[in-house]
């Protein structure tokens, strides 16, 4: 009784099966997630083990086939098919999606475990692909195997299952090409911790290592026994605080916890939980000011530097200026074709960040001033490297456009693929910068909570206004602040 237990078809299906699945799970996560090791994981490994789990299950146990059997083996890569159908439907195919992660988790229960492992690893699509492959391998051994016994008969039945499973793997492929078409895969900028001493005078990002920006002898400085101001940002303005950090802070192992580097939203949301001192960021989107004052949370925003907001296209794109209203008309969706810019003949690819980024904020106040986007390409990229990627690189095409910031686009992430556009004939330079005569220039700035400032924290601001932390914004490649106010 128990060997027929274990032998049994429903068995495979919902135990073996199964498990088998989530060591391969386990073998993809372990191999990391280039394409050669996905490939590996995901389809030969099963395609090997999981047809010969089918073929030798139907050869050594099977000597009947009704229909009731035809439907075990495959209504559960029919299901599977189906719940992807959907997830791409109520999502608008974006994997991101509430929908899209929870009918991967209820997908199938058995493969609970592997459908959160790549939940949490941003994959969820790897969830379903997991399982039509382990279901799909299954079913074609155990049908060979019938084929070769004899057993295996397309009466009316089986022929309309067929069709079902046929149809949808048909919508589900049209689905994914789709999806593809019109998303770009996620591109993750990784910005590495590192212990002090191991990288001196250098910080990390996307795994190259940047020179710090000497202070000199600076007029501030911090020690042990301080209060050390607790300092975050936005990526973009990382080599400021970095510079402030190798010059001023006491050299610790745990030095992170002082001052790190992340993103716009993560640098708003740890001030206005109060976990960090101070944030380099630009200016607080609506969102990040109604959560600051649902938790009265009042921000001091002190305006250190100025950065021009630019436009990235391909190099091959000819269009090598846009003014104002027409990158409003192509964000709005009013033009759709470079062909209606002078250009040539190819749709508009105009990609977006994601809500609360900084160039995000940015592209709202500056450029779009209340107008509504058009329905973005990609819901959001997680970082500007990945903009910056993605109008450089998708599908080899210079129909895209994007945006950033010129010290990122140029310094901490360069790509010799993409070409700053001037607006209305005028460059994101320097120059044009420190005179305001790039029509998208904007300020960024130290932000505190008010009521919450220490004394070290307010010498640090008093610093940044000084000469020379106004000179170290200018010798890290940002426009010092004080040389406009000056002028005024």
């Amino acid at each position: 009784m128990f060997k027929k237990i274990l032998t049994s078809t429903y068995t495979a299906l919902f135990i073996s099966i199964p498990i088998i699945a989530h060591v391969i799970c386990f073998i993809h996560l372990l191999m990391g997630r280039g394409l050669y090791n996905t490939l590996i994981s995901l389809v030969i490994i099963p395609l090997f083990i999981l047809f010969f789990v089918g073929y030798l299950r139907a050869k050594k146990f099977v000597n009947k086939v009704s229909f009731t059997a035809y439907f075990a083996i495959f209504a559960l890569l029919i299901y599977t098919l189906f719940c992807f159908n959907l997830a791409f439907v109520l999502s608008g195919w974006n994997y991101s999606d509430d929908y899209f992660l929870a009918i991967t988790i209820l997908s199938n229960i058995t493969f609970l475990i592997a459908n959160g492992e790549f939940i949490f690893e941003g994959e969820p699509s790897y969830a379903f692909l997991l399982q039509i492959v382990s279901y799909g391998a299954f079913g074609a051994g155990f049908a060979l195997a019938l084929w070769k016994k004899g057993l295996l008969k397309f009466d009316k039945k089986v022929k309309i299952l067929t069709i079902i499973l046929l149809v949808l793997s048909i919508l589900c492929a049209a689905q994914w090409l789709f999806r593809n078409s019109r998303f770009l895969p996620s591109s993750v900028a990784k910005l590495e911790k590192f212990q002090d001493g191991s990288h001196y005078g250098y910080y990390r990002y996307n795994e190259k290592d940047y020179t710090i920006t000497p202070i000199g002898d600076p007029t501030l400085k911090f020690s042990l026994d301080d209060n050390l101001p607790k300092l975050n940002g936005a990526t973009a303005l990382c080599p400021i605080f970095y510079s402030v950090r190798e010059a001023m802070y006491p050299q610790m192992e745990n030095s992170y916890k002082y001052i790190n580097c992340s993103t716009t939203p993560y640098a708003y949301e740890k001030l206005i939980e109060g976990s960090v001192d101070l944030i380099f960021v630009l200016s607080p989107s609506s969102e990040q000011l109604q959560k600051a004052k649902e938790k009265g949370v009042e921000f001091i925003l002190t305006p250190i530097g100025k950065e021009a907001f630019v436009f990235l296209t391909n190099k091959q794109n000819p269009i090598k200026n846009l003014s104002v209203e027409q990158i409003r008309q192509i964000y709005t969706g009013k033009i759709t074709n470079w062909r209606e810019l002078g250009g040539e003949d190819e749709k508009i690819l105009a990609f977006q960040r994601n809500e609360n980024s900084g160039s995000q904020s940015a592209m709202e106040k500056y450029v779009m001033k209340g107008l509504e986007f058009q329905d973005p390409i990609r819901e959001e990229f997680p970082t500007m490297g990945g903009m910056i990627e993605g109008v450089a690189n998708y599908r080899n095409a210079k129909n895209a456009i994007g945006y950033s910031f010129r010290y990122y686009a140029t310094v901490m992430n360069p790509n010799i693929d993409i070409n700053l556009l001037s607006i209305e004939n005028i460059n994101p330079s320097v120059q044009n910068i420190k005179n305001n005569t790039y029509p998208f220039t904007a300020e960024f700035y130290i932000v505190a909570r008010k009521g919450d400032i220490s004394p070290n924290v307010q010498k640090l601001i008093d610093w940044f206004l000084s000469e020379q932390g106004q000179t170290l914004i200018k010798d890290v490649g940002y426009v010092p602040i004080k040389d406009e106010r000056e002028s005024q």
